[in-house]
């Protein structure tokens, strides 16, 4: 495979593109095509939570007790007002925020990385 660097105009010949992705070890491309085949940049979700003090909390409760809590999203019976229920093996929360979380889906299992947006190392 041959290379032309756009912005030095260098051609480089016999080429080979190699990925190393960690503890997968590498992947390896004889083209920009066949990775462009497979691959493509990640653009994560936005969170589904809008407000940053309130994703700031929900993301602080959730390291408190570690794991993977299970969050979903209740009526609570006053015209469209919501709950966020987070259930952690003997840990509860119960966020209570009015109309804030309109975009979700009552009774839909959620996880904190859809509520809150990934962190910049995942």
């Amino acid at each position: 495979m041959k290379l032309w660097n756009k912005k030095t105009g260098e051609i480089k010949e016999g080429v080979e593109i190699s990925i190393w992705i960690d503890k997968e070890g590498t992947l390896k491309f004889s083209s920009i095509a066949e990775l462009n085949e497979e691959w493509e940049d990640y653009e994560p979700a936005e969170p589904l939570i809008k407000d940053e003090k309130i994703r700031k909390a929900v993301k602080a409760w959730a390291e408190a007790v570690g794991g993977s809590p299970v969050c979903f999203y209740e009526d609570t019976g006053y015209e469209g007002v919501g709950r966020l229920k987070i259930y952690r093996e003997g840990y509860p929360a119960v966020f209570d925020l009015g109309h804030q979380f309109y975009d979700l889906e009552l009774d839909t299992q959620y996880t904190i990385a859809e509520l809150c947006g990934e962190d910049d190392n995942e």
